[in-house]
């Protein structure tokens, strides 16, 4: 079996992008002899533009899948971490009939808000 890792740190915060991250990790997996190959990384603390500013994201399939292809993966994986977003504040969510990224409130019910802290994407 071979295997990779590699990690890399940046400021992914280009006009043009609609996703944003503080750094990730990289790993590659591929057993020789056989034709299973899998890579996955891991983005730290992303965003995504909305009404041209930078929001966190809820956790939620949709989401995380749709911010792992507009990186250029394939699907969300096992392995993202949550952290907890704050009453009466507003994060992004995926709107899959309109194709597009929302602010959602989360009103005030005194309890934790799931956000991605990190997301682990795959192929």
């Amino acid at each position: 079996m071979f295997s990779l890792s590699a990690f890399a740190q940046t400021n992914d915060n280009i006009e043009e992008s609609l996703t944003s991250f503080a750094s990730s990790t990289t790993s590659i997996e591929q057993k020789l002899g056989a034709t299973r190959r899998s890579s996955t990384v891991i983005y730290n603390n992303p965003t995504v533009r909305v009404n041209n500013s930078y929001r966190n994201m809820f956790v939620g399939s949709l989401t995380g899948n749709q911010f792992c292809k507009e990186r250029g993966h394939k699907q969300e994986v096992t392995g993202s971490t949550i952290k907890c977003g704050e009453d009466e504040s507003a994060y992004a969510n995926y709107d899959w009939y309109d194709s597009q990224w929302v602010l959602k409130s989360t009103g005030s019910k005194n309890q934790c808000y799931p956000l991605y802290a990190s997301i682990k994407c795959g192929n």
